[in-house]
């Protein structure tokens, strides 16, 4: 009595391709019983059916082959959760998306401001935001914890070298970066202290001892402009996914008015611009706001 299945016997009970047996026997995920030493076919064992059927229904339902080498003891309710909070971010993505994709400049007013120039003092951080989708959350929560951390030692250099609390503060994507990779953020404060290579060392010690992170310490000046702001129709509803979406409208809503009126932008994006001594804690007036810094009409 034959006690051992040929390749494509098993192929037939268990769902699987000859292509992904021959794959999970080189990865060791689903070894066969034996391989016959002259012709070199593979056999496989009745009690291998339901390792095998497991593994090709965890394929199926998108397990990364890494996960299929303990599939008898496949974690299914934490795999679920974690299928569930992935599910819930790729509706949301798609409700964003959706948003941006019918844009409408009607629906957005412009507000002009004419500002004078405006020294500032900043840091410069880098996130670590990953190529994978599904490792978005846990990135973005890491950085919910140490972006703070970062924008309040860095308030608390600037204190200890004189400085008055902030009125406003601002995050930013960087002119020009620390020369490392990955996307990177500009926190900012006005500052007419001078930024000495003494001061900017001190402020770059005191992040690092206080959080860990390394930062570079930069300053400038924001040159005289016109600041560009936009608000939504009256009336509508600002949910979560209008949030995360407002940033690309109030992009596209700017290009949209700048091309009419021929304003020239300053800057690489807007900066997010909150009203208070601090970007994080409680005492800012009211949420970030999307600041357009725009050449005023005349000056070069």
């Amino acid at each position: 009595m034959r006690t051992t299945l040929t390749a494509g016997e098993f192929q037939l009970l268990t769902g699987l391709s000859a292509k992904a047996l021959r794959l999970y026997a080189e990865r060791g995920i689903l070894p066969p019983a034996f391989v016959d030493a002259g012709s070199g076919y593979r056999h496989y064992a009745p009690s291998q059916i339901q390792h095998g059927a497991t593994i090709g229904l965890l394929r199926r339902a998108r397990v990364p082959l890494s996960e299929l080498a303990t599939a008898s003891e496949f974690p299914f309710g934490q795999w679920r959760e974690a299928v569930r909070v992935r599910r819930q971010l790729e509706d949301f993505y798609l409700d964003v998306a959706e948003r941006v994709a019918a844009f409408d400049p009607a629906r957005f007013t412009a507000h002009t401001r004419p500002a004078p120039a405006l020294e500032w003092i900043g840091v410069i951080i880098g996130l670590d935001i990953p190529d994978a989708f599904d490792e978005h959350a846990e990135a973005f929560t890491a950085l919910s914890v140490s972006t703070p951390a970062v924008d309040d030692a860095f308030a608390g250099a600037l204190a200890e070298l004189g400085a008055e609390p902030a009125p406003m503060c601002w995050t930013a994507v960087p002119d020009t970066g620390t020369g490392g990779p990955g996307a990177q953020m500009l926190l900012a404060r006005p500052w007419a202290g001078g930024a000495d290579e003494r001061t900017r060392a001190l402020i770059e010690q005191r992040v690092r001892s206080g959080t860990g992170q390394d930062v570079r310490a930069v300053a400038g000046t924001l040159p005289q402009r016109d600041e560009v702001t936009f608000a939504a129709a009256q009336g509508d509803e600002f949910s979560p996914v209008d949030e995360a979406a407002s940033g690309f409208l109030h992009v596209l809503a700017f290009e949209e008015h700048a091309a009419r009126h021929g304003l020239a932008r300053l800057g690489r994006s807007a900066r997010q611009v909150v009203h208070g001594p601090s970007l994080f804690s409680g005492d800012a007036q009211g949420e970030p706001v999307s600041v357009f810094d725009a050449r005023p009409a005349g000056v070069s």
